[in-house]
């Protein structure tokens, strides 16, 4: 599997060069973020390596994503990435998100601070049945993971339909070794936080809030990519998630 994922890393970093998008110093940590099945990258799922040259050629791999994932908004207010929605959409947002894992931009505790609101969700093979449940009824707006790096914690708050109703869970998160790759420049790039929840409650209307006896230790996120408006991760399941500063969900229309 691993000679795989290299022979198909190999295959990317080649469309990829052939239009200068990456060096060829950037090759070897392309292969090695690839190697760690973080990017999950498959050519002939994503449409055959034609399609991935397509990809390949534009400049901002960013825009293209976050314009491929609001053409899945047209009609629905359901966070994107569900069962249901076009295929071929979610194979071009597979192999987005692979280019932009490819930039060396890793986990930044200034960059993560604040809020941050839910704009993609796509469960992994692996993920759990609650949480492909609680998935299916996340909406956009009013599903959100924020950070307070201060306190090594975030908080994920989904709100029901209405906005009268909320659901939390606190994460403790420290930053860890494991799972790093390298920059082009041969920098070690954190890309994992291990995460424990370690709080959950109900909130609904004016009535009491409700402690839910929810604790679950030994989880993670890696970091695919970081900026000052965008995080994509990808949980110890599988599942990945892209989440957007609340201007940028102004800016989209969605």
């Amino acid at each position: 599997m691993k000679t795989a994922s290299l022979l198909i890393a190999s295959a990317l970093v080649s469309c990829a060069n052939s239009f200068g998008i990456f060096s060829l110093s950037a090759a070897p940590a392309f292969k090695k973020l690839v190697s760690t099945g973080l990017l999950e990258v498959d050519p002939v799922s994503s449409g055959g390596f034609h399609a991935l040259e397509q990809l390949a050629s534009s400049s901002d791999h960013k825009t293209m994503l976050l314009d491929k994932i609001k053409t899945l908004y047209s009609e629905k207010d359901n966070i994107a990435g569900g069962d249901g929605d076009d295929e071929k959409a979610l194979r071009e947002i597979e192999a987005l998100v692979a280019f932009l894992g490819s930039q060396g931009k890793g986990y930044d505790g200034d960059l993560v601070d604040g809020e941050w609101s839910l704009l993609y969700s796509r469960n992994g093979k692996k993920s759990p049945g609650l949480q492909k449940l609680v998935g299916k009824s996340e909406k956009v707006k009013r599903t959100f993971s924020n950070f307070d790096v201060s306190d090594f914690s975030f908080l994920n708050i989904g709100y029901t339909p209405r906005s009268n109703g909320s659901l939390k869970a606190k994460v403790r998160f420290k930053p860890i070794g494991s799972g790093f790759s390298k920059s082009a420049a041969g920098d070690i790039v954190i890309r994992r936080i291990s995460c424990d929840i370690v709080g959950a409650s109900f909130k609904y209307r004016r009535l009491p809030t409700l402690p839910l006896p929810l604790r679950v230790k030994g989880g993670y996120l890696d970091f695919v990519y970081l900026d000052e408006d965008m995080r994509i991760t990808r949980g110890n399941r599988g599942g990945l998630f892209v989440h957007v500063k609340p201007e940028v969900l102004e800016k989209m229309g969605v």
